[in-house]
């Protein structure tokens, strides 16, 4: 699963009531017609948001089980779903 953490870099911010805050980044937005889906959703730190959100995005291969991309020279590798 995705553990309430930014699915970059596995962090997160903890808040004084002892939970975990993530934000949910669109892969493809909701103004173009990006829906709310598991698989058009990454758990991110609030600055990888922003960098997916603003930065140099290239989605090399986006499926309902994973998605690959190059942002600002780097390359990732997610899975969105797991096959049960």
């Amino acid at each position: 699963m995705r553990d309430s953490e930014c699915q970059i870099c596995r962090e997160y911010i903890l808040k004084k009531d002892g939970t975990k805050y993530i934000e949910a980044a669109h892969i493809k937005a909701k103004k173009d017609k990006g829906n709310e889906t598991l698989e058009n959703i990454l758990l991110l730190c609030p600055n990888h948001h922003k960098e997916f959100d603003l930065g140099d995005l290239n989605i090399v291969f986006h499926s309902k089980e994973k998605i690959e991309f190059t942002l600002n020279e780097n390359d990732y590798e997610i899975t969105l779903l797991i096959n049960s």
